[in-house]
């Protein structure tokens, strides 16, 4: 989820909530760890990527992040003592620990980096950091809400000693949760959670979080919904393979916690013709996180067009001042550059859907360029692109502009009202090859509002490299046309 729709989620929870009792907006903070470095013991390859992505996701739905990647006990629990003291008195906290667990005598520890290797089971004790000790510190703190995703179920790394193994051979334990508190194993009860589905599986991210992290953007999907879903999906991936793992819930909230609130899409009919009806909201999304989060995603962009995105919707906004003087700074640049080419540089180039670096391809609204230049506009047309489910009367994709920076797309749609009244749109894309077999196809809807009369723009990136070619694929279910 890019910055033009973080800004359609908050206009979206607004109007969704705005004529029920509006939850108190409590701090949301999460601390996210990924260990792959061990020292002693065996080490990891996808718990770092794991965490990165997790901690990107949640950034966008408005939680304050702190990562850490590659850290030692003493780093790990200075760490843990300030989300404890982030979340006291009333905050909404979610931990995200991948890496080694281990349990010891039913008792669950996460695995620094720099353990040694130990001598028998007291030894883990001394040097692993406690899930229950952990547990306890949010219950006395009086958090409103803490969830703890711990995918760290993967195989006792510690060697054996004396002809026996220290602490169970396989998985965590499950044991219960505070009041309070909803814990996510990433396997049930002495199973273990796969990093890779085997040698010819690239996927950056091991297979319980690949799965977990769409549900993070996804509306109106609770903890527990969000937990079935992804079960789901690694069950039957595990299975592919030959392997058990089912990810497993120990839940004592009071109420639903969502990352993002408001209905699915698949569920806005039933719950608009559900009279009386209410949902406990955990959270609504912070405002200021909101722009927060879309600042943080542009704010070493050295595209004009991305600071002009945030004036235009926060004209008044924190940073509004120093995104004006980029713009007027990267303009001035792309003059000067544009003064010292010589027209006789550009040279005819094969036709392309998509611009190498760091050329922007307009698609549709631009005038077919000579044929003397041939560009990518004059490669598939932009209704080659777009995947409607259902007719669209009242919104119109106007433009669209594919560029490739870091060997990844990146996708620029502009989306235009043609009516006087506000529209809901959901979205997703598909990404594709060159040769238009589907690489990545396992994005939830996105939501947005298209203001009447007005343009609202869609950003997004390939979530892989190996993505060439795209599909967007819209559904406005309140776009009748009347």
């Amino acid at each position: 989820m890019k910055r033009s729709i973080l800004f359609g989620l908050s206009v979206l929870i607004s109007l969704l909530l705005g004529s029920s009792v509006m939850a108190a907006t409590e701090r949301r903070v999460a601390l996210v760890i990924g260990n792959n470095d061990y020292q002693s013991i065996v080490k990891l390859e996808k718990a770092v990527n794991d965490a990165n992505a997790v901690a990107a996701e949640l950034r966008k739905v408005g939680f304050e992040v702190e990562v850490l990647n590659n850290v030692g006990r003493k780093k790990m629990n200075l760490a843990i003592n300030d989300f404890v003291q982030k979340v006291s008195g009333g905050g909404v906290g979610v931990f995200f620990f991948a890496g080694h667990g281990l349990q010891i005598n039913n008792q669950n520890y996460l695995v620094p980096i720099d353990m040694d290797t130990p001598n028998d089971p007291a030894d883990v004790v001394d040097q692993a950091v406690s899930v229950p000790i952990l547990q306890d510190k949010l219950a006395d703190a009086k958090a409103k809400y803490t969830l703890l995703v711990l995918d760290a179920c993967r195989n006792n790394p510690l060697p054996k000693k004396a002809g026996r193994s220290i602490g169970t051979t396989r998985g965590l334990a499950m044991t219960n949760s505070p009041n309070g508190q909803t814990v996510l194993y990433s396997a049930g009860a002495n199973q273990e959670a796969l990093d890779s589905l085997g040698n010819n599986d690239k996927n950056p991210n091991g297979l319980f979080t690949r799965e977990f992290l769409p549900t993070i953007s996804q509306p109106g999907i609770s903890s527990t919904e969000a937990l079935k879903k992804t079960r789901s999906m690694v069950i039957q991936k595990a299975k592919s393979v030959g392997h058990e793992q089912q990810p497993a819930i120990y839940d004592q909230a009071d109420g639903d916690f969502y990352f993002v609130s408001g209905p699915a899409p698949a569920q806005k009919s039933a719950a608009a013709g559900a009279a009386g009806s209410t949902t406990t909201i955990v959270q609504a999304v912070d405002p200021q996180a909101i722009e927060l989060s879309f600042w943080d995603t542009i704010k070493d962009s050295k595209q004009s067009a991305d600071y002009q995105d945030y004036l235009a919707k926060y004209p008044n906004g924190q940073f509004a001042p120093l995104a004006s003087r980029r713009v007027a700074a990267l303009s001035q640049t792309v003059s000067r550059s544009s003064d010292a080419v010589p027209a006789s540089a550009s040279a005819p180039s094969a036709p392309s859907a998509v611009a190498s670096e760091p050329t922007q391809v307009a698609m549709g609204s631009a005038p077919p360029p000579p044929a003397a230049a041939p560009s990518a506009s004059s490669g598939p047309s932009m209704a080659s692109k777009i995947e409607e489910q259902g007719k669209m009367n009242n919104l119109k994709v106007t433009d669209m502009r594919a560029t490739k920076r870091d060997n990844l797309l990146r996708i620029q749609v502009d989306v235009t009202n043609i009516s006087s009244s506000n529209q809901q749109l959901y979205y997703r894309f598909k990404w594709l090859d060159r040769d238009g077999f589907t690489v990545w196809d396992e994005e939830p809807w996105k939501p947005m509002i298209v203001y009447g009369n007005q343009k609202q723009v869609i950003n997004v990136v390939s979530p892989t490299f190996k993505a060439t070619d795209f599909r967007l694929i819209l559904q406005s279910p309140d776009n009748s046309g009347n």
